[in-house]
């Protein structure tokens, strides 16, 4: 197998890796319930509200009680997908990783190539 071929098939199974990173992160959705099951709200992998289902006594008939229980309710769906997306891409780093280990690049946020720095504008004359 020659070099190039190496280099083509590393860069198939990459695009592959994140094909799939993006299909799980595309289908991740989370559905929490609260206020004794009489509120139940789905969210998109953003944390973003895509659902919201009341049922009869949602809030014991107080408004103060229904939106708490909704924001609630809301928050945890939003902190299960937070931590859900999370795990995806930390599998998605490690499997990088290793391609990183063959070219010898480093994928860590701190490597100069990756991670932006701020630089004072420099002035003709000054080095």
């Amino acid at each position: 197998m020659s070099v190039m071929d190496e280099v083509q098939r590393t860069a198939e199974r990459q695009l592959d890796m994140l094909e799939d990173v993006q299909r799980k992160l595309n289908a991740l959705t989370v559905q929490e319930t609260g206020d004794d099951g009489r509120v139940i709200v789905h969210v998109d992998v953003s944390g973003a509200m895509t659902g919201l289902q009341l049922a009869p006594g949602a809030g014991n008939g107080r408004p103060a009680a229904l939106a708490d229980a909704i924001v609630r309710t809301a928050v945890r769906a939003a902190t299960q997908a937070f931590a859900e997306r999370a795990e995806i891409m930390s599998e998605f780093v490690a499997e990088f990783a290793e391609f990183a280990d063959l070219t010898g690049e480093s994928v860590e946020p701190n490597s100069p190539s990756l991670r932006p720095t701020f630089r004072e504008p420099v002035t003709e004359g000054e080095s």
